[in-house]
């Protein structure tokens, strides 16, 4: 009984999450029951989106331009995916001997930041800090003379507020420059010291992690000294580390632990938003040409009006038959199946709203093959209960037992799905990995149900389900 109360605690918490998820304050319109829908993402077969086109510059003296735009095609992409962009489109067209680039972006409202996405060199590299200013250093003869004197460059900070003089020659030595490292992980993460801010923190290739260690020792500055202020303080102001992104100084701050590993963080108080941009940017590398912008705008929805509404009624027509059927046949255990197919209908759109994720028409087809998943589990519990009814055992001992001999059957089968999903993730792009991110999560909330909520709600009615008759009948109310 205790361990039902817990089972009841858990279910209860997770659904109220979900709704919680699902009817979150948003700037869209829709009201009433559309409104749970609010936070759900749409794709372009739906609701349409931005459309950009680009041109590629591609440099005449390359000998193979064709491989040039095809890899452009590929950063874009994996900068697209990497932004949680999974359903956007990414085609290539050439017309008169160039090639172009176009874009279209499923509910995207901020074209400006897209464009930013796409359009970002991504050249990464560290820096000097030599001096700072908040005055345009390039009105000032003063300023424009000790860059030179310097050899660097002065470079604005990311909100364009404060500009910094920055060298690529950290202490004027040529082996310590480090320009476009190869990064292999990099991920947003909660700043810890500004809870509202966002840091990227980043891994190098073992192959840069020597020479960004020598630059951080030489670079390094004891925590004590920057406490003591005074002239000890005014030198160590210039040598801090800057990271600049697009020549934007997205960090410059001191290096007060020298860094063995080639891992780092850049630090500037991002949103959520702007972490995940460059953290896409970081980890797809730069863009191998230059991208001209030729036009932008919007693009209707891919399918039609009635296409979409026929499509929706189908699967309210097939959802219900489906619930009529397991009434009928399974009696009360048919209406706990409803409420568990139910609840993780909505466990699904509340994990789909809380983390982003676009809907398109073959991620609605992932809903609607758990949806399958979800029925098909309850089955195979149910019939476990009706044998173990037949063979004399109490209600609650029958349920007790079903659920120990369905778990393994019911593991293995949806693993396999999972893994399926998984690979489908890995090597597809667009609107497969839209089905394969519906896929996994609803896979997943269905194995949940089935083990958790169902089990609540056979034992909260278990004083319902009767044995019509020992022999074929089976079990129900």
């Amino acid at each position: 009984m205790k361990e039902n109360k817990v089972r009841g605690v858990i279910t209860l918490i997770v659904i109220a999450l979900a709704f919680v998820s699902l009817l979150w304050p948003t700037s869209n319109g829709y009201r009433g029951f559309a409104s749970l829908f609010n936070r759900i993402r749409l794709g372009l077969d739906i609701s349409g989106g931005a459309r950009i086109e680009y041109k590629v510059d591609i440099d005449k003296s390359v000998e193979n331009p064709s491989q040039i735009a095809e890899d452009v095609w590929t950063v874009l992409r994996n900068r697209l995916d990497m932004a949680n962009y999974t359903e956007a489109v990414v085609k290539q067209t050439f017309r008169e001997e160039n090639t172009f680039i176009i874009v279209e972006i499923p509910g995207a409202t901020d074209t400006a930041r897209a464009e930013q996405l796409i359009g970002s060199t991504g050249i990464l590299w560290f820096g000097q800090v030599v001096d700072e200013t908040t005055t345009n250093p390039k009105i000032d003869p003063e300023l424009t003379n000790e860059a030179k004197r310097e050899k660097a460059e002065w470079l604005l900070d990311r909100e364009g507020k404060k500009w910094y003089l920055v060298k690529k020659e950290i202490a004027n030595i040529s082996s310590l420059k480090l320009v476009s490292p190869k990064i292999v992980e990099a991920i947003p993460q909660v700043d810890r010291n500004n809870v509202a801010g966002y840091v990227v923190t980043f891994k190098m290739d073992k192959a840069y992690v020597d020479v960004f260690k020598r630059i951080t020792e030489k670079l390094y500055v004891p925590e004590e000294l920057l406490n003591q202020g005074g002239i000890a303080y005014k030198q160590a102001l210039k040598k801090r580390l800057a990271i600049v992104l697009d020549n934007r100084v997205q960090f410059a701050g001191f290096v007060t632990a020298k860094i063995t590993d080639g891992s780092a963080l850049i630090k500037g108080n991002f949103t959520l938003d702007e972490a995940k941009q460059l953290a896409a940017i970081l980890k797809s590398g730069a863009l191998p040409a230059r991208l001209e912008k030729v036009s932008s705008g919007w693009v209707a929805p891919l399918l039609g009006k009635d296409i979409i509404e026929a499509s929706i009624k189908a699967g309210i027509v097939g959802v219900v038959i489906v619930l009529v059927y397991m009434i009928v046949f399974y009696g009360v255990m048919g209406i706990v199946a409803d409420i568990a197919l139910l609840y993780n209908t909505f466990l699904l759109l509340g994990i789909l709203a809380v983390t982003g994720s676009i809907l398109t028409l073959p991620g609605i087809a992932g809903i609607i093959l758990t949806i399958g998943t979800t029925v098909d589990g309850n089955i195979i519990i149910y019939e476990r209960i009706k044998e173990e009814l037949r063979k004399g055992s109490s209600v609650k001992a029958a349920i007790s037992t079903a659920f120990s001999k369905s778990f393994i059957t019911l593991f293995d089968a949806n693993l396999t799905t999972i893994i399926a999903g998984l690979f489908l993730y890995y090597f597809g792009t667009g609107t497969v990995k839209g089905f394969a991110i519906t896929l996994i999560i609803g896979v997943l909330g269905s194995l949940f149900v089935n083990l958790i909520v169902s089990r609540f709600f056979l034992e909260l009615f278990s004083g319902g389900i009767k044995v019509k008759s020992v022999g074929k009948g089976g079990a129900r109310a």
